[in-house]
C-alpha cells in the first residue's frame, strides 16, 4: 500500500507540474520544462534572447549569433526519484554557420509492476527523451535562420516508442539594441505510438522581442505563445540585470510561475547559473513548491578580435620610441573592413587606422597622433574592430598602452636619451 501511494503521488506530481504550466494532458509537455537555469530564472522568455546553448531548445535562429563554443549541463532533482536533465552544445564554423546538439530527459524510477491480479511484477522506470541536431547562419544583413531536427523516446513499463520532428527559427537583430525571435516548434509534428495509443505533438508558434540596454547591462524579454490545438495566448516575462560585470541578477513571470535567478563567470571561461521558481498551483495541491535548478557552461575556442601591445610602456623621446600592436582578428564571415583606434584617457581618438579586407598582423604606433605630433603622457586604450561581409562588427577589449617620458633608467621602466 505503501508503494502504491508513492506511485500515486509521483503520477499526481508529473499532473500538477503540467497543469501548473498549462500544459497538462498535452503530446510532449516535458519538453515544456525549460532548458538552462539563466532561460529559467528569467521565466522562460528568451526566443526573442537565445544568445547561448540553449537556443537549441528555444530558437535555433539564435545559434547563429553565437561565440565562442559553448556547453551547458543542468541536472535537477524534482522529487521522489525523478529527475529532469539538460545538455546542450553550440559550435560555430567559419562561414559555414554554428552547429547545435542537445540532449533533454525527463525520468522517474522505481515504481511497483503489477499485473492486473496485483502480482508483483517487478519495478519499472518511465522516461521521455528528446535529442536536438541544429543548425543555424546569418540570412541577410541581420536576419539569420536555424532549424531543429529532433527524436523523441518515450518509454513505460515494456512499451517504448519514438517520433521524429522538426522546428524552425528567425531572428532578426536590428540594431544592437533590440532583437527579435520567432520559433515554430512542431513545424514537422513528432507523432509516438506507444502500444495502440499515438500521440502527435502540436504545432506552437512563439514570438520574442529583447532589449539590450546600457551596454547590455540591462535585459528585458517578452513571449508570446501560440499553441495551435488550443485558444488563447500565454505570455511570459523575463529581466537581466548585471550590477557589477560577470555578476547577473534575473527575475521572470507567466501565466502561474515567478521566478528569479542568479548567474556568475568566473575565470572567463566558466559560468554558474542558478534559478528559483515558485508555482502557486503546485503549492495548492501540495506537490513540488519551490524549484531549484544550477546549470553550468563552459565557454571556449571560436573566434575573438583582440590586439596586444609590447613595450606596454614606451616613449617617444626614449629610447623604446615606440610599440609594436600584435592583431589577431578571426571572424565567422570574411572581413571587410577594419579600424584600429588609439584612445586617451578624454576618450578621445588620438590615432586611427582603418582599411579594406583582412587587416595586417601588427602595426607600430611611434607615440604620434594623426596629425604626426607627438600625443602627452598618460593611459591610452587600443581598440580593434572588424566588420565582416555580413555586417557584423566585431571588436576587441581594450589594450592598455602607458607613455611615459619621465622615468630614468630604472629596472623595467624607459630609458631616454640625452
Amino acid at each position: 500500500m505503501k508503494k502504491l501511494l508513492l506511485v500515486i503521488s509521483i503520477l499526481t506530481a508529473f499532473s500538477a507540474v503540467s497543469l501548473a504550466n498549462g500544459d497538462y494532458g498535452t503530446p510532449g509537455e516535458f519538453l515544456n520544462w525549460g532548458a538552462g537555469a539563466r532561460s529559467l530564472g528569467m521565466g522562460k522568455a528568451f526566443t526573442g534572447l537565445a544568445d547561448d546553448a540553449s537556443a537549441v531548445y528555444y530558437n535555433p535562429a539564435g545559434l547563429a549569433q553565437q561565440n565562442p563554443y559553448q556547453l551547458t549541463l543542468m541536472h535537477v532533482i524534482l522529487y521522489e526519484d525523478t529527475m529532469y536533465d539538460f545538455a546542450a552544445a553550440s559550435v560555430p564554423f567559419s562561414g559555414v554557420g554554428t552547429f547545435g546538439l542537445a540532449y533533454v530527459r525527463l525520468g522517474s524510477s522505481n515504481f511497483d509492476g503489477r499485473s492486473e491480479l496485483w502480482e508483483a511484477r517487478g519495478n519499472f522506470d518511465i522516461s521521455n527523451q528528446a535529442i536536438f541536431v541544429s543548425y543555424a547562419r546569418d540570412i541577410v544583413g541581420s536576419l539569420s535562420a536555424g532549424i531543429n531536427l529532433k527524436v523523441i523516446m518515450e518509454s513505460v513499463y515494456d512499451k517504448s516508442g519514438a517520433g521524429y520532428g522538426a522546428d524552425l527559427g528567425l531572428m532578426f537583430v536590428p540594431s544592437e539594441y533590440v532583437s527579435f525571435g520567432l520559433s515554430v516548434i512542431n513545424l514537422l509534428p513528432p507523432a509516438v505510438k506507444l502500444d495502440t495509443l499515438t500521440e502527435t505533438f502540436p504545432m506552437v508558434i512563439k514570438f520574442g522581442i529583447a532589449g539590450k540596454f546600457l551596454g547590455e547591462r540591462i535585459i528585458p524579454t517578452l513571449d508570446v505563445e501560440k499553441e495551435m490545438s488550443n485558444k488563447g495566448l500565454k505570455f511570459k516575462m523575463g529581466l537581466e540585470v548585471y550590477p557589477i560585470n560577470d555578476l547577473a541578477i534575473r527575475a521572470g513571470l507567466d501565466e502561474t510561475e515567478i521566478t528569479f535567478g542568479a548567474g556568475y563567470k568566473f575565470l572567463k571561461n566558466y559560468k554558474v547559473d542558478y534559478s528559483l521558481s515558485s508555482q502557486e498551483l503546485s503549492q495548492q495541491l501540495g506537490v513540488l513548491g519551490m524549484t531549484h535548478r544550477v546549470s553550468f557552461t563552459f565557454m571556449f575556442g571560436g573566434f575573438d578580435v583582440n590586439v596586444s601591445a609590447e613595450p606596454k610602456i614606451f616613449s617617444p623621446v626614449g629610447t623604446r620610441k615606440n610599440t609594436t600592436l600584435t592583431i589577431y582578428a578571426s571572424t565567422k564571415y570574411p572581413i571587410t573592413e577594419w579600424e584600429l583606434n588609439i584612445i586617451n584617457e578624454d576618450d578621445d581618438v588620438v590615432r586611427s587606422y582603418s582599411g579594406d579586407d583582412n587587416p595586417p598582423a601588427s602595426i607600430i604606433w611611434d607615440g604620434k597622433d594623426d596629425r604626426g605630433l607627438p600625443v602627452s603622457d598618460g593611459e591610452y586604450k587600443c581598440v580593434m574592430k572588424a566588420i565582416d561581409k555580413n555586417g557584423k562588427v566585431n571588436e576587441s577589449g581594450a589594450e592598455s598602452v602607458k607613455i611615459s617620458s619621465s622615468l630614468l633608467n630604472q629596472p623595467g621602466t624607459i630609458e631616454l636619451e640625452e
